[in-house]
């Protein structure tokens, strides 16, 4: 009896301990997993941040073509300033956002309308620009003929065109996309509507990097037509 006990005492202590040990290989497994996955996540945003910001090179090349975007424009005297996200880099950052590599620009399209397709495209192509036009979407799409490295996504200048509806005294965007719609624009956010005032001349400047920008007359204001349910914070990347 006595060496019977003393035989399911010691069977009890040796599985007591295998248990113990089976407890402590699988907390250290646990810990070792939990290590693994917070390092794996600090890798991650490590090597993905850097994409959320263009580079240098790329952001000189941007400015470059959007000033000579605008020369010519002027040139023209056709009515431009800066909007969309490009007048948000303008409000927060005075410039592009970081992780913009693209610019845009509004115009009157009654300003555009008195010169010919032939006589825009050779304002651009004397100075080694590329212009594509969207009917559909009325805008320009803007580009440096000479190509970036393979690494770097080429930057445009985007200008996109309104006219003024006097049907209900606003201007809308132009495109046949936005043609069939009928002049509501509370209806129709697509038509990306906003009042003439904001782009009455003469247009105020705004700092945009190392260029001086036109700029509609309240910028706010016009922030709150284009992002009209989210104008009140600042926008965040994409990326």
């Amino acid at each position: 009896m006595n060496l019977s006990r003393v035989s399911v005492r010691r069977q009890c202590r040796s599985w007591s301990q295998r248990r113990r040990l089976v407890y402590l290989l699988v907390c250290l497994m646990l810990v070792i997993l939990t290590v693994k996955f917070i390092l794996q996540q600090q890798h991650n945003i490590t090597h993905e941040q850097p994409s959320c910001i263009v580079p240098k090179e790329q952001r000189q090349v941007l400015y470059s073509l959007l000033s000579m975007v605008s020369a010519i424009l002027s040139k023209l005297s056709i009515t431009h300033f800066l909007c969309f996200d490009s007048l948000w880099g303008a409000v927060q950052e005075s410039g592009p956002l970081p992780w913009d590599a693209h610019a845009h620009l509004c115009a009157l399209n009654e300003k555009v309308a008195i010169h010919d397709e032939a006589e825009l495209l050779r304002a651009f192509r004397r100075q080694g620009l590329a212009l594509e036009y969207s009917s559909a979407e009325g805008q320009y799409t803007i580009r440096n003929k000479s190509s970036l490295p393979v690494e770097f996504e080429a930057p445009t200048v985007r200008v996109v065109l309104f006219e003024e509806d006097e049907r209900v005294f606003m201007f809308r965007r132009v495109g046949w996309r936005r043609r069939v719609l009928p002049p509501d624009c509370d209806a129709h956010p697509s038509l990306q509507c906003f009042p003439p005032n904001l782009a009455a001349a003469p247009l105020p400047s705004r700092p945009f990097g190392p260029l001086t920008m036109p700029a509609p007359r309240e910028d706010i204001d016009l922030l709150k037509f284009h992002y009209p349910t989210t104008w009140w914070r600042p926008l965040q990347p994409s990326c």
